[in-house]
């Protein structure tokens, strides 16, 4: 009678490890597959800004060089605005990028969605 149930646990322990390992298994696909769908969606939005940066910064340059009478002047003037944009993240990086995305991805991990 005891074999019987020592059996029995085993069994039972066995197919719920098997059974816990299977939910793992699928909970890990499933975040993974969520990670991957969100690169891959903010990669294209990613390019789609640079794209829109690009054209943008190419129309100031042209309409300020046109205003300006020199063609150098409008794309310097372009280039002095994305330079002082630069220094702002160069020296503000800390408090401007890294904390609120360590925040964001520590909340992300944290959270059951």
């Amino acid at each position: 009678m005891d074999q019987n149930k020592l059996e029995e646990v085993t069994t039972n322990v066995n197919a719920y490890l098997k059974t816990n390992i299977e939910i793992i298994k699928l909970e890990l696909v499933e975040q993974a597959s969520n990670i991957g769908s969100r690169l891959i969606a903010n990669f294209l939005v990613l390019i789609v800004a640079l794209l829109l940066v690009l054209f943008i910064s190419l129309s100031a340059g042209f309409y300020l060089s046109n205003y300006f009478g020199n063609n150098y002047l409008g794309f310097m003037a372009v280039a002095g605005f994305y330079f002082i944009i630069g220094l702002v993240l160069l020296f503000g990086k800390k408090y401007l990028i890294e904390k609120p995305m360590r925040e964001k991805i520590i909340s992300k991990a944290f959270s059951d969605n």
